[in-house]
């Protein structure tokens, strides 16, 4: 359950925060980018209303009542937290201005992107190797923070422990791959059938928070349809 902190970090997002939208209409999911114009809290999310091809080519689900999925990542604070909502489009204004208003919600889900403190998480991926686009294990992260992460996926004997793998992550915009570092493996179940690899990222602290966000954004998208 939300807290009142968390709303709090909502009303306090800066102007032209970023914001990522998703449309959700009966035969397909239209994804937006806009910036945020401010909050009027308990009432409404106004946002900027775009211009570019994608606006244009969804101008008409861009409408009063319309449902959409919100996504922030609010950078301002030492952990970045990462906010996402489902709401409704209250008003489309384009006369004094070109705005979004979108009701204010409810329900939020958050996340804080903290130095040691792993989100759990479930999203397809697979592990390769290096130079290789030819999967060794399939299966799905299952929790990821700055510095690493686990994956579950079949149990094998001929994965070598400190040896370099690519992970590949399947999200909805783009194939996201990372170079892991293999520390641990950890037998789960054993009528599953499966293990728990435990992997470490690189050192580029900036490229893993970005990474991490693109991958969190996603998990909060499917957990607020």
């Amino acid at each position: 359950m939300p807290t009142e902190k968390d709303f709090k970090t909502l009303d306090s997002l800066s102007c032209n925060t970023e914001v990522h939208l998703q449309l959700l209409t009966p035969t397909q999911t239209i994804r937006l980018r806009s910036r945020l114009i401010g909050i009027d809290p308990g009432r409404a999310v106004i946002l900027s209303l775009g211009h570019d091809k994608s606006w244009q080519n969804a101008s008409a689900f861009i409408r009063e009542r319309q449902t959409v999925i919100i996504r922030v990542v609010n950078s301002d604070e030492q952990d970045a937290n990462i906010l996402a909502f489902r709401s409704t489009i209250q008003q489309v204004v384009s006369t004094t201005g070109r705005w979004l208003i979108v009701t204010y919600p409810r329900e939020l889900q958050t996340v804080a992107l903290r130095q040691h403190s792993r989100v759990p998480i479930h999203i397809e991926a697979n592990l390769t190797a290096v130079d290789s686009n030819e999967p060794i294990a399939s299966g799905h992260l299952k929790d990821i923070s700055i510095k690493g992460g686990a994956f579950v996926a079949a149990a094998r004997s001929d994965l070598i422990i400190d040896s370099q793998f690519q992970l590949n992550i399947a999200l909805e915009e783009e194939m996201l791959s990372i170079a892991v570092t293999l520390k641990n493996q950890q037998e789960l179940e054993p009528q599953s059938g499966l293990a728990q690899y435990g992997f470490v990222l690189g050192d580029d602290e900036q490229m893993n928070t970005e990474l991490i966000q693109k991958i969190v954004l996603q998990h909060l998208t499917s957990t607020t349809k």
